[in-house]
C-alpha cells in the first residue's frame, strides 16, 4: 500500500508562485509493519520519518489531503530533484507532464 499526501503549504517562494492549490507531496509507505514517511527535503535529500495513523489524522486535520494506492511502491529515487519526481518514481508513474503536486493529484484522483 501506498498513500500520496498533498500539502497547500511550502516555504519556498517559487513553489507558492507556480503549483497551485497543491505546493508539496509525500509518499508514506508500510515497512515491516510500520507506516515510514519519505520527506522530500531538497535535491539528494530525502527523509524518513516514522509516522503513525494518529499522526496522518493530525496532518489532515492540518490540511494535507491523503490518496491511498493499493499498488506496493515500485521503488524510490533518493537522488530525486523534486517532491513530484520521487512521488513519481515510487509509484512508477512516467508521465512527463506531471510536474506539479498540484497537477500530480489531479491526475491520480482520475485514476
Amino acid at each position: 500500500m501506498i498513500i500520496i499526501g498533498f500539502s497547500d503549504k511550502t516555504y519556498r517562494i517559487w513553489v507558492r508562485l507556480f503549483c497551485g492549490h497543491f505546493k508539496h507531496c509525500v509518499v508514506i509507505t508500510q515497512n515491516a509493519g510500520k507506516l515510514v514517511l519519505f520527506q522530500f527535503v531538497k535535491r539528494n535529500c530525502i527523509k524518513q520519518i516514522p509516522i503513525t495513523k494518529r499522526g496522518i489524522a493530525q496532518l489532515e486535520s492540518d490540511g494535507w489531503v491523503f490518496i491511498y494506492l493499493k499498488q506496493n511502491p515500485m521503488g524510490f529515487n533518493m537522488r530525486a530533484g523534486t517532491c513530484v519526481n520521487f512521488v513519481k518514481t515510487a509509484i512508477g508513474l512516467k508521465n512527463f507532464w506531471i510536474q506539479t503536486p498540484n497537477a500530480l493529484y489531479k491526475y491520480l484522483k482520475k485514476i
